[in-house]
């Protein structure tokens, strides 16, 4: 398979690992000793998937997401296409739709006090993962920290993506070499409006309870 390689190596506004020197320091050092390619993807998107999920703005650079050390699936997958195209690695953007497990956002909403917000995003949401050139496209979604996912399975919840397909069952993926337009679009159709900064703190403070109940035997 050909494709140009180059456009999925190239660092872009928010895709900063060209201006913020932290993001390849953090991924030479987590791929240290590391003999393939393989090798250093596993290591990276480890290190990316680890990160708490946290809501927050589609549109932060790759270098807030490690600076802040949490984030949201696009800001994950953005900082997780960062560090590996500063290692040399080609990773691309994945776009598409997904259906809300309903009833673990109607947990988080009672637990948080935000289940009227919550229901502003729709059961249909945006999702953004990565997909990385390992021989060939492989799909690494960054998106949920193991904590997380523990805590929805003890709910009964599923960790699987339950992705919109059209009228003919076919998944819509949007694959983009730069983020930017995208994101910034997205964020200005943001659900959240007046008092986002309370909004998100209050849905964070109940994923950090859902992860305290992923962590409990």
């Amino acid at each position: 398979m050909t494709f140009n390689r180059g456009a999925y190596l190239q660092p872009s506004e928010l895709c900063d690992f060209d201006s913020s020197l932290r993001i390849k320091q953090k991924a030479l050092e987590l791929t240290r000793g590391c003999r393939n390619r393989q090798a250093r993807f596993e290591k990276i998107f480890a290190f990316v998937k680890e990160l708490p999920y946290g809501f927050e703005d589609w549109d932060l650079t790759a270098s807030d997401v490690l600076k802040k050390g949490w984030g949201m699936c696009s800001g994950k997958t953005n900082l997780l296409v960062a560090m590996l195209r500063s290692v040399g690695i080609p990773a691309r953007y994945r776009v598409y739709r997904i259906r809300a497990d309903s009833a673990l956002w109607g947990r988080l909403g009672n637990v948080s006090g935000q289940a009227g917000r919550l229901e502003e995003l729709g059961e249909e949401r945006d999702h953004v993962d990565c997909e990385v050139w390992l021989g060939k496209w492989i799909v690494a979604d960054p998106g949920r920290d193991s904590a997380m996912e523990k805590g929805i399975l003890k709910l009964g919840g599923t960790i699987e993506r339950h992705v919109v397909t059209d009228e003919k069952g076919r998944a819509i993926y949007l694959r983009l070499s730069v983020f930017d337009g995208w994101a910034r679009q997205r964020q200005s159709l943001r659900a959240f409006r007046g008092g986002r900064a309370d909004v998100f703190a209050a849905i964070n403070r109940g994923l950090d309870q859902l992860r305290e109940l992923g962590r409990t035997t």
